[in-house]
């Protein structure tokens, strides 16, 4: 009985332990449940972010291109606006948001995570102060609507932090990453390839 007794307390303290998996395990993991877990709307949501996904890297060399660094940064930066508006529409009181809500706290990252964003202290508002850059940046437009979802922001500071956070990351990642990366590595390299292989090969057969 005992012995019993003791391994349903062993069972109960790992089936309360948070889930191991850090930041870019849970951002799999949290895509893998969104996947599985469709309705109408999500399903939208979900293709349209494969959607963004896919167009995200040429759409923003071509607007390099023909609208130079920053113009084509800022012509991004309001593609990826559009694409956040759609999905805070999309995921806005959805009812799975309360199963992802769940299913994070679950999980080492999001349990930490989500002990912040459900303190009402001064130390809880400083600590979600401060995670608002990190949010920005580091999250494209479906994460950052989800975390707003998830943490159950007011709607005017989501909007704001979803939607009008797309131009600082954008402006980030494709005017000054993406865009020196283009100019300065693969485009020269583009072009030396064609220059020293593609372009003599062709002359040898036509």
């Amino acid at each position: 009985m005992i012995a019993r007794l003791g391994g349903m307390s062993e069972q109960a303290t790992i089936a309360a332990t948070p889930t191991e998996g850090g930041f870019f395990a849970t951002l799999r993991a949290g895509g893998a449940f969104f996947r599985r877990n469709l309705t109408p709307r999500t399903g939208v949501a979900v293709a349209a972010w494969r959607i963004e996904t896919l167009l995200i890297t040429p759409l923003s060399i071509f607007l390099i291109e023909t609208l130079g660094r920053w113009r084509g940064a800022l012509a991004m930066s309001c593609v990826m606006a559009a694409f956040a508006l759609l999905f805070l529409l999309l995921l806005a009181g959805e009812p799975i948001m309360a199963d992802f809500r769940r299913w994070l706290g679950d999980r080492r990252f999001g349990h930490w995570s989500m002990r912040i964003a459900e303190r009402r202290d001064a130390t809880g508002a400083v600590q979600r102060a401060a995670s608002v850059p990190a949010i920005v940046m580091l999250l494209g437009p479906f994460w950052r609507t989800v975390t707003v979802e998830t943490f159950l922001v007011r709607k005017p500071l989501a909007a704001l932090i979803a939607i009008g956070g797309a131009f600082p990351h954008t402006m980030f990642w494709t005017g000054l990453v993406t865009a020196s990366a283009w100019q300065l590595v693969t485009k020269p390299a583009l072009w030396w390839v064609w220059d020293k292989g593609v372009s003599p090969a062709f002359g040898l057969v036509f």
